[in-house]
Parts: structure tokens; C-alpha cells; sequence
């Protein structure tokens, strides 16, 4: 259900949803009327974390109702014979397919509150019926074992702070805790014959570490290398299981794919002609014949096949520039998606036994009847920050853009902060375009995929560098043209939020408008009310609340003096990552100053805005918001 990469992702979090209405009044039940035409690219929409089963069935999450529902199609027919599988108030978390096909693991959780149950449904009655189900505990990470038996999961029911790893009988319905202690554990990979489970524990984006459990025993034993501090990405056990891949830094700066051989311990890197690219991820073949590598080519991702008994190179598809994902394998068939700024991710069946026939796609957009073959592909730009720092950013011109123009600009900050603006399909981006704005959305110091140095350049005291490298991406379309003071706008959610926040206390003079999407605002409140379980992980970015002194020193509440910027905010009220509290207090202390303030908050959402109604009331005031304070004079 949640690959290694899914699960940081789904720790740092990113621009999402929520919204009630300014000046704490209920904002209505449907959406204003849309004078921009923003709603037609909003509600653009595709099949996401597609998946087929051994008798062909396809499985996905799709919207078109918008709430992501798992939805079948039945081997033989085409998408418009599509089966709507559930029907959650709030929408489905995630879902892991047994091996055999028979049965469906599906999380879900209500109003964006992450607290996930864990459900099973029998494909052959979809029959659903609830498992584990408890408000105050978050369940997820399935993976089955591979006879379909079994399945091993995570769950914070005995600490609110940990997370440890169970194992639920199907036979007996019964579950074995198999792995507990302190930190975030969650499970990766059965052996050959269910005997032994390996289990990740997350400690930070630059620490993790992973042990094989003897099931038999109860023995567990470390596969990382003991004492020492690397980032190690589970991969799985090969065909033999004699060894075990993973994607790690160790002893380096890139990722890489290695071998653990697990008799003598030895780590091995396997893939040297890949040396020098940063790998994100790797997906295996459930018969362990074959295993895709995704590699990170500057926020592009490209995919290299390999032979798991020897490690050799197999040919792969031919496919434009853009971000792969969906790899998965069905018999001598790989799935694919490719996404890129005029291509929503279309899932692709390729048959890697028969290299030179292309894919043939699986899926396809519902594009509003907008032709998005037309959108324009952005730029890749390396602009200098204040220390000489050459920071990688993705930078968008609206299609009539003539050359020493300065339009209406806007700086993207992604969340994380280990995250990564990749240059995928926004739809909001697009419209955004459409009307004439410009753009950038840098990766600044602290992101991920560019190594181990970059990622941690910003950890704990160094937070003030990535907030400079945010403020000069404004410095560099202003200072080549592009725009002008406070013709630019700062918008970004989760850690976005923050930087949005900390570039208009640091550098007012350079911004028109800005919106922070559930961003902090103070790290001392951020740290107190978040979860339990994403505390000590937070903490390990930003710095210890035995440390307040320095907390208060990155937080923007204590720089509310300086904002000159007009300012929207937005926010859900079941927000357990980054809490309500972060937005109302900044809006509470501007207008006590007299500053008039934007206010969006949302009773039935989280982290983000899940629900399509919701997120076309939020876009609708965004694109307002942005014309009211960059577009004066027009």
C-alpha cells in the first residue's frame, strides 16, 4: 500500500487542502460562480495507483464524483464499463491487492484527520468489512505475504508516539505484534516462504535503518550497518532470497541501489552504470524475475530495467521527457504512468518480453475538452542564491509571453521540506498560465534528489538558508526581467507555507500577494500539537523544543511587524500534521494590527484539500486574490 518513497511523502506532506470562509463565516456548501473559468482545468482528472490482477481486472483511484473511490474494470471491458468498488464519505486512502487477486487491504480516514481504519473486501462478492477500526489509531503500510494469507501492517494503538508492526492472520483473523520498540516502524517485505518479514524504522530523512524478523523465532536481527547514520530505502528480497536490494546513500552523497547479502551481511552497490544519478525508488517483480529503477534526472524521473539474477539491463519503452511512476508488474507486463506539464499520468501496459511494441495505454484523461497537448513544458534554470549557491528551479512563461515583458509573477515553494517540485501535470498552474502569470518554483537547499549534502543543508540552524534561496528565486525573475517588485507573489503549502510565510517577513519589499496553505507559523506550537508520532521526526529537521530560543527565531509569528504583503491563508480543521492553530494565530495577530487578512478554513478536511468542492472554492479566491494585488493598474 506504501512504498519507502510513499511513506516520506506521506511524513512531509505538501500542498493539499481545506477551507471554510473569511472572517470565521461558513463559506457556502457549493462553489461560487466561476467568473475565471478556473473550475474547467480544476476539474481535469485521471485513474491514479492503477494496478491488475492475475485475472486481468484493473483496479484504480479516480474521482469523478470528487472523492478518490477505488473503482474495477473487469478483464475485457473498457474503462466506460468502470465499477465504483467503494463509497467512503471522505474518500479512499490507499489499497494493497493480494497476490492472488482475492482480496483488497484499503485504508480510509474522515475529514483529512490521517487517522486511517483498515479495511477488507473479498473481490470476488466485494464484500468490504472493517478490520481495525479505532479514531484515535493510525493503521496502514500493508504488505501481504505472498501466498495472500497473510498481511503485515503498522499501527500506533499501543503508543501515540510509535508505530509498530503486526501480522494479520487471514485463516484465524487474528493478529501477532512482530516488531515493537520507540520511533516509526512499518513493514516492507515477506521472504520466499513467509518465513522472515523485513521492517523499516524511519528515524529522519537522512537516518533509517532496516531488521529481518525470524517468524519462527521471534529472532530480528539489523541488515544496515549498525551505528552508523544512512538513508536505506527497502527495496526487497531477490528471486533466491539470498539477498536484499535497498536504495541508499551509504558512503556517499546519491542515492544507489544496493545488494545486502544475507548470509554474510556484506552491502554491495549493483548498478555502476548508473553511477552519478540519484535513484528515488525501485519497484519489484512479485516473482522477483525483474526490478524497475526510477532515477531522478533534475526533477525529471526516467526508468532502467534489471534483471534481478544477474542485475543485466533489459530495454524499456520509449516514452517523451516527464516523471515516471505507477511501476508495477503483472506476469511479463510492467505498468507505467507519464506525467509531464501537458500529459496527465496515463497508465501505460508494456510486455518487457517484447521490447521493440510500445505501451499500450490503460487509462485515459478526463481533460474538460481543454487540448492539453498545447500546455507549454517548462523550463529547467539554475539561478545563483545569496552564497553563490546554485539553486535548481522549474521556471513557467504563459504561452504569449514576449521576451523583456514583466507580467504578474508567482513563486512556488513545495513542501517538505525533503521534498521535490517535480515538473508534473498542475492543473492549477496551467490556468494559472493561461491568464498571463509567469512561474517559479525553485527546489531550494533541503530538497531531496540532489543528494545527501543538499538535503540536510538546511537542517536545524541553517533554516534561514532555504528561506534565502526562496526569497532570491524572486530575486531572479525580477533581476532578469520577467517581473518586478511586488509584482510577485509567494504561495506554497505545509513546509511551502512556511517558506511563503518567512519570505514576505525577510524580503516584504519584494512581494505583491502571497497564500500560505496549512504552513507553520510558529515551530514551538507546530511541535507541541502536532501528532506524537511526528514529533521526534520533525524535531530531527527543525530543531528540539529544548531549544525554544532558536524556534522562535525561524518562526514568522514573532516577525508579524514586518508583513506588508497582503496575505490569504487556508486550512483544514482536522489538520493532525500541522494544526488549525498554525493559521489562526498569524491571522489574529495581523489583525490586530490593522491588517487585513484572508481567511479559508475548512471543517471536513485535513492536510489538504480532498474534496473537489472544496478545492474549486479555494482556487476560485486564490485566482481572485492574486489579480485583486498583482494585476493593480490593469
Amino acid at each position: 500500500m506504501y512504498s519507502a518513497k510513499s511513506l516520506k511523502l506521506a511524513l512531509y506532506g505538501g500542498l493539499v487542502s481545506t477551507l471554510l470562509s473569511a472572517n470565521a463565516c461558513p463559506v457556502a456548501a457549493t462553489p461560487p460562480p466561476d467568473e475565471s473559468g478556473i473550475a474547467q482545468f480544476i476539474k481535469i482528472r485521471w485513474p491514479r495507483a492503477v494496478q491488475l490482477a492475475p485475472d486481468q481486472t484493473m483496479y484504480y483511484v479516480y474521482d469523478p464524483d470528487g472523492i478518490r473511490q477505488l473503482y474495477k474494470v473487469p478483464y475485457g471491458k473498457t474503462p466506460k464499463d468502470a465499477i465504483k468498488v467503494t463509497d467512503f464519505e471522505d474518500g479512499i486512502g490507499g489499497y494493497a491487492l493480494s497476490e492472488n487477486g482475492r482480496w483488497l487491504a484499503m485504508t480510509a480516514s474522515q475529514g483529512g484527520s490521517e487517522q486511517a481504519d483498515l479495511f477488507l473486501m473479498n473481490t470476488a462478492n466485494m464484500l468490504l468489512k472493517p478490520i481495525f477500526k479505532d479514531p484515535e489509531v493510525v493503521y496502514g503500510s500493508v504488505v501481504w505475504r505472498r501466498d495472500s494469507q497473510a498481511l503485515a501492517f503498522r499501527a500506533n494503538d499501543d503508543s501515540p508516539s510509535d508505530f509498530h508492526v503486526y501480522i494479520f492472520s487471514m485463516a484465524a483473523g487474528t493478529r501477532k505484534k512482530v516488531m515493537s520498540g520507540k520511533g516509526y516502524h512499518y513493514p516492507v517485505d515477506f521472504s520466499l516462504d513467509g518465513t522472515k518479514l523485513v521492517v523499516g524504522k524511519y528515524n529522519s530523512a537522512s537516518h533509517s535503518q532496516l531488521f529481518e524478523i525470524d517468524l519462527n523465532t521471534d529472532d530480528i536481527r539489523e541488515l544496515t550497518p549498525k551505528g552508523e547514520k544512512w538513508s536505506f530505502d527497502p527495496i526487497g528480497y531477490t528471486e533466491n532470497d539470498r539477498h536484499f536490494l535497498v536504495n541508499t546513500d551509504y558512503h556517499g552523497d546519491l542515492n544507489a541501489v544496493h545488494a545486502i547479502d544475507l548470509s554474510s551481511g556484506k552491502l554491495t552497490p549493483i548498478l555502476p552504470e548508473l553511477k552519478g544519478k540519484e535513484v528515488d525508488f525501485a519497484a519489484m517483480h512479485p516473482r522477483r524475475v525483474v526490478f524497475a529503477v526510477a532515477v531522478n534526472e533534475d526533477g525529471y524521473r526516467t526508468v532502467h530495467l534489471r534483471r534481478t539474477y544477474d542485475y543485466s539491463p533489459m530495454a524499456t519503452p520509449p516514452m517523451e521527457k516527464g516523471i515516471v511512476g505507477n511501476l508495477s508488474f503483472n506476469g511479463q507486463y510492467m505498468l507505467y504512468s507519464l506525467n509531464n506539464a501537458k500529459t496527465p499520468g496515463v497508465v501505460y501496459s508494456w510486455n518487457f518480453n517484447s521490447p521493440t511494441n510500445p505501451g499500450l495505454p490503460l487509462t485515459e484523461a478526463d481533460t474538460q475538452g481543454i487540448d492539453v497537448s498545447k500546455f507549454r513544458l517548462p523550463q529547467l534554470v539554475h539561478y545563483p542564491s545569496f552564497d553563490g549557491t546554485k539553486i535548481p528551479a522549474f521556471l513557467y512563461l504563459p504561452p504569449d509571453y514576449k521576451k523583456g515583458t514583466k507580467i504578474p509573477f508567482i513563486a512556488y515553494y513545495h513542501g517538505g521540506p525533503e521534498g521535490q517540485y517535480r515538473p508534473s501535470f498542475s492543473r492549477s498552474f496551467q490556468y494559472l498560465l493561461s491568464k498571463g502569470y509567469g512561474i517559479i518554483a525553485p527546489n531550494v537547499r533541503g530538497s531531496s534528489g540532489y543528494g545527501k549534502a543538499y538535503l540536510e543543508a538546511d537542517n536545524y540552524k541553517n533554516r534561514h538558508k532555504s528561506v534565502k534561496d526562496g526569497i532570491w528565486a524572486a530575486k531572479y525573475v525580477i533581476d532578469n526581467g520577467y517581473s518586478a517588485p511586488k509584482k510577485v507573489a509567494a504561495w506554497g503549502g505545509s513546509y511551502g507555507g512556511f517558506m511563503t510565510m518567512a519570505v514576505i517577513t525577510e524580503a516584504p519589499e519584494l512581494f505583491g500577494a502571497a497564500c500560505n496553505v496549512v504552513g507553520i507559523v510558529n515551530f514551538e506550537t507546530f511541535l507541541q500539537q502536532t501528532k506524537a508520532y511526528r514529533r521526534h521526526l520533525r524535531e530531527a529537521e527543525y530543531g528540539p523544543l529544548s531549544d525554544p530560543d532558536f524556534l522562535k527565531s525561524i518562526s514568522p509569528i514573532y516577525k508579524v511587524d514586518k508583513i506588508t504583503t497582503p496575505l490569504m491563508v487556508a486550512h483544514g480543521h482536522n489538520d493532525p500534521r500541522v494544526p488549525i492553530g498554525e493559521a489562526k494565530q498569524v491571522a489574529a495577530a495581523l489583525k490586530k494590527r490593522g491588517v487585513k487578512v484572508e481567511e479559508l478554513y475548512f471543517s471536513d478536511e485535513g492536510h489538504g484539500f480532498a474534496k473537489e468542492k472544496n478545492r474549486l472554492i479555494y482556487y476560485e479566491k486564490l485566482a481572485k486574490f492574486f489579480d485583486q494585488h498583482l494585476r493593480k493598474g490593469k
